[in-house]
């Protein structure tokens, strides 16, 4: 398939996209360790976060494999050092299209801690939209932070950084989008449906 046709006209694609790439953790309401995953490029248009399914993670869900599958009985590895590869996934075509794409392990999947130790186990379906929540709020604080760092990351031509008012209509100014897949799906419309979005 021609690459050309995947993307929009009029579309910010760019092939050689600076992205900073990171992996963080943070504790949620009942401590439990929670893996986050962020691509970030410097002029950005949109924020996407990613909420991947039932019994995956987001590495899983959202990069490629390494591994090409060739019939039932046999495959070939691409990269013995790395299972995931960025390149050719969506997260990579999200950031050659202007987007910062950020994302969680859910508790109990993935490299996060679940309730007990225990994997896909969780107390109360919320809990999953509260850590996308709070995982929501720690993006809106770092990209304040940085603005105050930096000053004007995220495009932010207001130069006084020190009025709140002012950083919160700016971070207003970058949508975002939350986008999941099967459970993940359910989870992102249950996030809303808590926001009130």
């Amino acid at each position: 398939m021609d690459k050309n046709n995947l993307i929009p006209k009029g579309s910010n694609y760019n092939e050689n996209v600076e992205v900073i790439s990171r992996v963080d953790t943070f504790n949620n309401k009942y401590g439990l360790s929670i893996k986050n995953y962020s691509w970030i490029v410097k002029e950005v248009i949109a924020i996407i976060i990613l909420v991947h399914g039932l019994g995956s993670s987001l590495r899983f869900g959202f990069l490629r494999h390494s591994v090409n599958i060739v019939d039932n009985m046999h495959a070939t590895l691409i990269d013995s050092d790395n299972f995931y590869i960025y390149k050719n996934s969506w997260i990579e075509e999200f950031n050659k299209n202007g987007y910062s794409v950020y994302g969680i392990d859910l508790q109990g999947h993935g490299e996060s801690d679940g309730i007990a130790n225990l994997r896909l186990h969780i107390n109360d379906f919320d809990d999953f939209s509260d850590d996308v929540i709070d995982h929501i709020k720690k993006i809106h604080h770092s990209i304040m932070f940085e603005n105050d760092k930096k000053g004007n990351l995220y495009n932010n031509n207001n130069n006084n950084n020190n009025n709140n008012n002012n950083k919160m209509e700016s971070m207003e100014k970058i949508p975002m989008y939350l986008i999941g897949y099967s459970m993940g799906g359910n989870i992102v419309l249950r996030t809303l449906e808590i926001l009130g979005k």
